[in-house]
């Protein structure tokens, strides 16, 4: 048995019943502690364009936290000398809408990413594709939305 459980059973009377109390504990700690966490999940990027001032990038990627999430293609832009972290997006957010966009290279549906100008950004995605987020800017950086076929 490990110390610190044998002290914690010494220290609430030992026997059964502290026995069942430990573990209570220990179940009610893995369970609940990692909820509402990032840690589960996961950001993997699959393309970075550089903006033409060269201070920022734009990402896309996907992020997967788990079985229980569909796949979906993201966007975040952020300092070009920095990589993506382990956090949501800051900008866009969209699915297959089940499967009737088609999907690109993380399962999410296809994006392309063009930067107009150093503070503004186009992104471009399939018509039938599901948008879950699209915010107007993001680190001084205006985006323009259009839905084409073409995007990819």
């Amino acid at each position: 048995m490990h110390p610190f459980i044998a002290r914690l059973l010494k220290a609430i009377g030992g026997g059964l019943a502290g026995l069942v109390v430990v573990l209570v504990v220990l179940v009610l700690v893995v369970v609940f502690l990692p909820s509402g966490s990032d840690n589960l999940c996961g950001n993997a990027p699959f393309a970075e364009v550089l903006s033409p001032a060269g201070n920022l990038k734009a990402v896309v990627f996907e992020r997967d936290c788990g079985a229980t999430t569909r796949f979906s293609t993201q966007v975040s832009v952020i300092k070009a000398t920095n990589t993506l972290q382990n956090e949501g997006v800051n900008l866009f957010i969209a699915d297959t809408n089940h499967d009737a966009a088609p999907s690109g290279p993380g399962g999410g549906p296809a994006v392309r990413v063009v930067w107009l100008g150093p503070s503004a950004l186009r992104i471009e995605y399939h018509p039938l594709a599901h948008v879950i987020r699209s915010e107007p800017s993001a680190n001084g950086v205006k985006v323009e939305y259009v839905s084409t076929q073409s995007a990819g």
